[in-house]
C-alpha cells in the first residue's frame, strides 16, 4: 500500500512501518495510571516537483524519492506511471488512463496514483503480553468515550489527494510496568484501486 499514518495535519511526521524508528508512541505514568489520545492522519504517499515539467517530458524532477517501479502517481489531473524509480528523477510514462499531457508547475503536488475502498484500522500489538486493550479508535475525539477497547475502526473510502483523521486514546491502569509504550501498532488495511 501506499498509504501512510501521520502524527501531523502538514504530513511531516511519517509513523514508521516496522522499524520503529517513528513509531507511533507516547510515554506513560504506569504507577499513577494515564490516559492519552492524539490525532493521527491518513494520507496517500506524496511529495513535490522540484521543477517544472513541460508537456513533452518524460523524466520529472521531484522533491523526495518516493515511488517505485510501477507505481501510478497523479500530478494535477495528469496519471503517469513510474517507469525507473526510487530517485528523485524518475522516467515517467505520460498520458495513463487516458489523461492528457500537461505542463505542471514546480511544487505541484505529486500523490501515489490510487484510491482506497474499505480503510480500517486496527491495533495490533505483536510483542509480549496483548496490550492492544489499552488503545480505543474514534473518527472524533469526543467518540472516544464510547469507542470499544482493542476494536478496530472503520475508515470507509479516501481519495487519493484526500487526507482523514481518526483519534487514538490509550490507558494504562495503575500499577503497571510501563513507562514509554511502543509495541503497538496501528495496521491499515483495505482495498488499492487504480484512479481510471
Amino acid at each position: 500500500m501506499t498509504i501512510h499514518l501521520y502524527l501531523d495535519e502538514a504530513l511531516t511526521q511519517q509513523v514508521s512501518e516496522g522499524d520503529f524508528s517513528n513509531p507511533e508512541a507516547d510515554s506513560y505514568n504506569g504507577t499513577d495510571g494515564d490516559i492519552k489520545g492524539r490525532r493521527i492522519f491518513v494520507a496517500n504517499e506524496q511529495t513535490r516537483l522540484a521543477a517544472a515539467v513541460d508537456a513533452v517530458q518524460n523524466t520529472i524532477t521531484l522533491a523526495e524519492a518516493r515511488f517505485v517501479d510501477g507505481e501510478l502517481i497523479i500530478v494535477d489531473g495528469e496519471q503517469m506511471q513510474i517507469e525507473s524509480g526510487g530517485t528523485l528523477t524518475p522516467m515517467v510514462q505520460r498520458e495513463v488512463s487516458n489523461t492528457a499531457a500537461a505542463p505542471h508547475a514546480a511544487d505541484a503536488i505529486v500523490y501515489s496514483g490510487y484510491d482506497y475502498t474499505g480503510l480500517v484500522i486496527d491495533p495490533i500489538d505483536e510483542t509480549g503480553t496483548d496490550e492492544s486493550v489499552w488503545y480505543r479508535l474514534a473518527p472524533t475525539q469526543a467518540g472516544l468515550e464510547s469507542a470499544v477497547q482493542s476494536a478496530p475502526l472503520t475508515l470507509g473510502n479516501k481519495a487519493h489527494d484526500q487526507t482523514i483523521s481518526f483519534w487514538r486514546r490509550c490507558t494504562v491502569l495503575p500499577g503497571t510496568p510501563v513507562q514509554n509504550k511502543i509495541d503497538i501498532k496501528l495496521r491499515v488495511t483495505g482495498t488499492q484501486n487504480p484512479i481510471l
